[in-house]
C-alpha cells in the first residue's frame, strides 16, 4: 500500500514538474511573440505615418505649385495693377464668303472686394464721382455687407483708365470680351446676341453656344451672303416705305439642297444694343405663322396632279359663287371667259372657286398625307431656336379642307411655304433648310412628287408669271422699266397670295400679301419669298411704273418687289432672269 501511494506521488510530481516546465516555455514564448508583434506594429505605425505624412507635405506643395500656377496664367500685370483673365474669346459667325459678321473687342469688368476696401467714406465719394450706375447710398450699402458686386461690366479703354486714376484698392479689374455685331441690324433675327456673360441668348448665338465657346475659338461659317441680305433688306424697306407697309420678311434659300442664303424680316433689331421691343425682336420667317392665301394652291394642284385626278387641261364649271358651309366664296375675277375652264386657267388667274372644286375630287385623306409630307404640319428643323409649329385644324373637317385648298385654315411660317414649293419644283424632293454652309451637292430626302408632277408645276408657275396674276409686276410696267422694246421676259415662276389677317375669331381689312418665286423656271436654283404687312394701294401719286391703281394685292406690290430682288441679285448668284425668247421656247429648254 505504501508503495503504491510513493509511486503515485511521484507520478504527479512528475507531471507537475513537466506542466510547469511547458506552461513556463510558452509563457516565455508568448511573451516573446507579444514583444515580436508589438515591435513590427510599432514599426508598421511609424511606416504609415511616414506615408500619410508625404502624402499630405506631397498635397500641400502640389496645391501651392497649382496656385502659383494659375496665379501666373490667369493673371497679367498692367502697371501697378493686375487683370485676370476670366473670359475666352467666342468663336466668330462669317458669312458663306468669309465676310465676318461678329467680333470680339477686349474689354473689362470691374469689380468690387469691400475686406479690401480701406477708407469706405473716401472710397464711395470717388467713385459715385464717375460711376452713375450707383449712388451713392447703393454703394454704402453694398460695402457695407462686405459682399463682392460687379461696378461695371465690359468697360471699354477710356472708361477704364478712370478707375485705375482712382487708386483704390478695393477695386479689381479683370480681362473680357464685348461681342460687337459688325453689320447692326441686318442679320439680328439669325445670328441673335449674347448676354452679360457672354452666352448666347438668341439666334445661332445661343444654337451653337457651346460650339462657339470652345477654347479653340471655332468659327461658325454660314450659308448666307452679306451681298445678298442687304439687297433684300434693302428692297424689302423701300417696299414698306412706298406701300406704307407695316413689316415685311423676305428670304432666298437654294431648292437643292436647303442652304439659305438670305432671311430678313422687318421691323428688326442693332444687337449691339441692350434694348429692342418684342415686335422688333420677333422673326417673321421662322417664328410667325400665318395663312397665305392662294400660294397654297400649289400644293393643291401638284397633289391632284401627281395623284392623276386632273391635268392642266382638265375642264371645271366655274359658277359666280360656291358655299363653303355657310361662308360664300367668290373669285376676284373670272379665270376663263366662258363657263367651263381648265385647270391650268384656275391656277394661273387664282381661281377659289376652281381650287375647291379640284380639291373635291382629292379628298381629305389625300388633302393631309400630302401636306403632311411637305412638312407643313409639323415644325420645321432650322438651326435657331426661334421656330413655330403650325396652326391645324383639330378637328379637320370638310370646310377646312376645302378654305385650306385655297389659303385659309392652315397657318404656316414663310420658311415652311419655301422648304414645301422647294419640293414641288426640285423634282419633288423634301429638303432640309440649313442657315451653315453645305457646299453644292443636292441633298434631299424623300420624294413625295415625280419628276412629271414637278415639270407641270413649273410650267403653271411660269404662266402666272407670264400671263397671270404676276404679269403686272414681271411683264407689263417692267418692260417699261428696263427695256426699250419691251420684248424680254423672265426665267422666273411664281404664285402670288393675299389673305385677310385674322384679329381673334374674326377677319379685319388688313392683308397680307405674298409673292413665292421660283428661278430659273426651266431649272430651277432658288426660291424667293417676299411677304408685306397690310400694303396699301398707289393711286398715280408716283406715275408709272408704280400706280397701282389702288389695288393692294400681291401682284401689285409682293410680285414688284421680288422682281427688282430678282433683278439685282441674279448677276451675284451668276443666273439668267431674263431673255429674249423665241415663240416656241419651252420651258424646258436650256440656257
Amino acid at each position: 500500500m505504501k508503495k503504491k501511494r510513493n509511486t503515485g506521488r511521484k507520478k504527479i510530481d512528475i507531471y507537475q514538474k513537466s506542466f510547469s516546465f511547458t506552461h513556463r516555455y510558452n509563457k516565455e514564448k508568448f511573451a516573446f511573440e507579444r514583444l515580436k508583434s508589438l515591435k513590427s506594429n510599432f514599426a508598421l505605425k511609424i511606416n504609415n505615418r511616414l506615408i500619410l505624412s508625404a502624402i499630405v507635405f506631397s498635397s500641400l506643395f502640389l496645391a501651392v505649385t497649382i496656385k502659383m500656377i494659375e496665379i501666373n496664367l490667369l493673371y497679367t500685370e498692367k502697371g501697378n495693377y493686375f487683370v485676370e483673365n476670366v473670359e475666352t474669346k467666342r468663336g466668330n459667325i462669317l458669312d458663306r464668303n468669309n465676310t465676318s459678321l461678329t467680333a470680339n473687342l477686349l474689354t473689362s469688368h470691374i469689380s468690387v472686394n469691400p475686406k479690401a476696401v480701406y477708407d469706405k467714406k473716401k472710397f464711395i465719394s470717388k467713385v459715385s464721382a464717375i460711376n452713375n450706375r450707383f449712388s451713392a447710398t447703393d454703394l454704402d450699402k453694398l460695402v457695407s455687407e462686405k459682399k463682392f458686386f460687379w461696378l461695371d461690366r465690359n468697360v471699354e479703354p477710356l472708361e477704364l483708365q478712370k478707375y485705375i486714376d482712382l487708386g483704390e484698392t478695393g477695386i479689381e479689374f479683370r480681362d473680357a470680351y464685348k461681342r460687337k455685331y459688325l453689320h447692326s441690324e441686318l442679320f439680328s433675327h439669325l445670328v441673335g446676341k449674347v448676354d452679360i456673360d457672354n452666352t448666347g441668348v438668341s439666334g445661332l448665338e445661343k444654337s451653337f453656344d457651346k460650339f462657339l465657346q470652345n477654347e479653340e475659338n471655332n468659327d461658325l461659317i454660314l450659308s448666307l451672303d452679306t451681298r445678298i441680305q442687304h439687297i433684300v433688306r434693302d428692297e424689302i424697306l423701300a417696299a414698306m416705305k412706298l406701300y406704307k407697309a407695316t413689316g415685311g420678311s423676305g428670304l432666298i434659300m437654294n431648292v437643292n439642297n436647303g442652304e439659305i442664303l438670305a432671311m430678313t424680316s422687318l421691323p428688326d433689331f442693332d444687337p449691339n444694343t441692350k434694348n429692342a421691343n418684342d415686335n422688333d425682336k420677333f422673326n417673321k420667317n421662322t417664328l410667325g405663322v400665318y395663312e397665305f392665301g392662294s400660294v397654297m394652291k400649289i400644293f393643291t394642284a401638284a397633289m391632284g396632279i401627281e395623284e392623276k385626278i386632273f391635268q392642266p387641261n382638265t375642264k371645271y364649271e366655274i359658277e359666280n359663287h360656291i358655299y363653303i358651309g355657310k361662308h360664300r366664296v367668290e373669285d376676284v375675277h373670272r379665270p376663263c371667259e366662258i363657263k367651263m375652264c381648265s385647270v391650268e386657267e384656275i391656277f394661273v388667274e387664282s381661281s377659289n372657286i376652281g381650287t375647291i372644286k379640284m380639291i373635291r375630287d382629292i379628298g381629305k385623306e389625300l388633302q393631309q398625307e400630302y401636306l403632311s409630307q411637305l412638312g407643313l404640319l409639323r415644325q420645321v428643323n432650322i438651326g435657331i431656336p426661334e421656330k413655330a409649329i403650325p396652326i391645324v385644324p383639330d378637328p379637320w373637317r370638310t370646310v377646312n379642307t376645302e378654305s385650306i385648298s385655297y389659303g385659309y385654315g392652315l397657318s404656316v411660317s414663310p420658311l415652311h411655304l419655301a422648304v414645301a414649293t422647294s419640293a414641288v419644283v426640285n423634282g419633288g424632293y423634301l429638303i432640309k433648310p440649313s442657315l451653315t454652309k453645305l457646299g453644292d451637292d443636292k441633298r434631299y430626302e424623300n420624294q413625295i412628287f415625280s419628276e412629271e408632277t414637278s415639270e407641270i408645276m413649273r410650267y403653271l408657275l411660269s404662266q402666272v408669271v407670264a400671263k397671270g396674276t404676276a404679269k403686272e409686276a414681271f411683264n407689263k410696267d417692267a418692260d417699261k422699266a428696263y427695256t426699250e422694246d419691251g420684248k424680254f421676259k423672265y426665267l422666273v415662276g411664281g404664285k402670288t397670295g393675299t389673305s385677310h389677317k385674322i384679329d381673334k375669331k374674326s377677319y379685319t381689312r388688313e392683308k397680307l400679301t405674298t409673292f413665292i418665286s421660283v428661278l430659273p423656271i426651266h431649272k430651277p436654283k432658288y426660291v424667293v419669298l417676299i411677304s408685306l404687312d397690310d400694303p396699301k394701294g398707289i393711286n398715280r401719286e408716283y406715275g408709272e411704273p408704280y400706280n397701282t391703281w389702288n389695288w393692294s394685292d400681291a401682284g401689285w406690290n409682293a410680285a414688284r418687289v421680288s422682281r427688282q430682288i430678282i433683278d439685282r441679285v441674279s448677276p451675284i448668284l451668276d443666273i439668267k432672269a431674263r431673255y429674249i425668247p423665241n415663240e416656241n421656247m419651252l420651258i424646258n429648254t436650256s440656257l
